[in-house]
């Protein structure tokens, strides 16, 4: 982190974001509006979200800004294009954001990026049924992370899954709830789904996301961390 000097004010910056930031979806706007924008700056700009059924920008519950991205679990969701900014290979990355669940009796997938259950499961970041957070990822999914913790509906919580040297990590509010050395070359040509499965299980989400960003190359946090206090700068 370093510092942008505006007069007498001190404003953050983020040292990747121009680089590494492969997508940002800060899921502010106007409560009803279905633009959802990337604010990522990397190379070939930001990109195209499409909004499926009723996702939508909402006022109702935020974590920062005023405003979220809210699905109503009923075949509602975004995706984004496929790119190889989502390819993550063997290498570093940190995929991270806040959500809030309406409930958590059902499993509901929060993000994922699918191609051939055979050839390659690019990943999927979930609720399961027993409220626990997991990440699978890979073929015959050699990442298989749940968290010890459970999830209780209507509260924000911050889930954060990084990968540094083969060592893939899933935090729940900053503390590391899983781990794992297994590896697997994360590459696909599908688009990125956000609330729900792409292999058309459904499992929509049900709840709000805010503040979603995906870092390719850097894996942001190793260790117990404290969450975010603030939006991620877009700067």
């Amino acid at each position: 982190m370093s510092w942008v000097i505006t007069g007498a004010e001190k404003v953050a910056q983020d040292l990747y974001l121009y680089t590494n930031t492969v997508l940002l979806l800060k899921g502010d706007g106007t409560n009803g509006s279905t633009t959802i924008l990337d604010s990522s700056k990397v190379a070939g700009g930001p990109k195209t979200v499409t909004v499926v059924g009723n996702a939508q920008i909402s006022t109702a519950q935020s974590k920062f800004g005023g405003s979220s991205i809210a699905f109503d679990g009923n075949s509602d969701y975004l995706t984004v294009p496929s790119s190889a900014d989502f390819n993550f290979g063997l290498g570093d990355y940190t995929i991270e954001l806040w959500v809030r669940f309406n409930s958590v009796a059902s499993a509901q997938t929060i993000a994922s990026r699918y191609q051939s259950w055979a050839t390659v499961v690019h990943f999927y970041l979930e609720l399961t049924g027993d409220a626990k957070i997991r990440y699978r990822a890979g073929n015959s999914l050699p990442i298989n992370l749940s968290s010890a913790s459970t999830i209780t509906p209507n509260v924000w919580r911050h889930l954060t899954i990084t990968c540094s040297g083969g060592t893939t990590r899933l935090f729940l509010d900053g503390q590391l709830e899983a781990s794992t050395v297994a590896t697997a070359s994360l590459t696909s040509t599908q688009p990125l789904g956000i609330g729900y499965e792409l292999t058309g299980g459904g499992f929509y989400l049900n709840g709000y996301i805010d503040d979603l960003r995906i870092t390719k190359g850097i894996a942001r946090y190793t260790s117990n961390f404290t969450p975010p206090t603030a939006p991620f700068p877009d700067i």
